[in-house]
């Protein structure tokens, strides 16, 4: 490469690094993000993973337990508290159909329930079984760009709404979505929804995406 070239080269990439640091940037977004949550969800299936709780494949069919002492105000991570919250869950999915629910016995007064997962159960589980039992649905779809910050100099956050494709009815039952913060409009599409990802900007001026939205787990 003779110097004139290497000087053109220099120059684009300069040119290419300031525009972004500068706000001038004319990235086409919504392309940009609509590939990289398809990139990340490519069967559009899994844009969010809802966690059921510490059960693994190993464990099943599985059999509730339970800790005396429960209240509503206790730290999310008292093993008690946390037993609680799986035996509430696995009803509620059960109702839904994606675990089955025999009586097994009784603990003092209390029932005992055994539960496995259903077929149905088994369209929606993470393979991974990253933290155990995780439910995952849906596809985002980018509607449009909202803002584009770059106020961080060096990494550019991208806001912009959404709408999802491929979600299921049985999170579409109340006493399910909320449980789980923030996805009452992702499920029911009764309000836009925003989304952000991330950037940083690597050495030769392209960006790198650092956080974006679909493959979340909520807990």
């Amino acid at each position: 490469m003779n110097n004139q070239k290497i000087k053109h080269s220099l120059l684009s990439c300069s040119l290419i690094l300031l525009s972004l640091l500068t706000g001038c940037d004319n990235t086409d977004y919504k392309t940009r993000i609509q590939e990289e949550n398809d990139n990340i969800n490519p069967n559009g299936n899994r844009a969010f993973c809802l966690e059921v709780g510490e059960i693994y494949k190993d464990m099943y069919p599985y059999t509730i337990k339970y800790m005396a002492g429960y209240h509503k105000d206790m730290d999310y991570q008292d093993p008690i508290y946390i037993n609680h919250k799986l035996n509430y869950r696995l009803a509620l999915y059960a109702k839904e159909g994606l675990f089955t629910e025999e009586l097994v016995g009784y603990d003092g007064d209390q029932p005992l329930y055994r539960y496995d997962l259903t077929d149905e159960g088994r369209k929606y589980i993470d393979k991974k079984w990253w933290g155990g039992t995780n439910f995952c649905f849906g596809r985002v779809v980018v509607d449009k760009i909202v803002k584009v910050d770059h106020q961080w100099k060096d990494k550019p956050m991208v806001i912009f709404s959404y709408h999802m494709e491929n979600v299921p009815n049985w999170i579409k039952n109340k006493e399910i979505y909320s449980l789980y913060k923030n996805i009452e409009d992702d499920v029911t599409g009764n309000k836009p929804v925003n989304g952000i990802h991330y950037y940083s900007i690597k050495s030769d001026g392209t960006l790198k995406l650092r956080v974006g939205v679909s493959g979340s787990y909520l807990l």
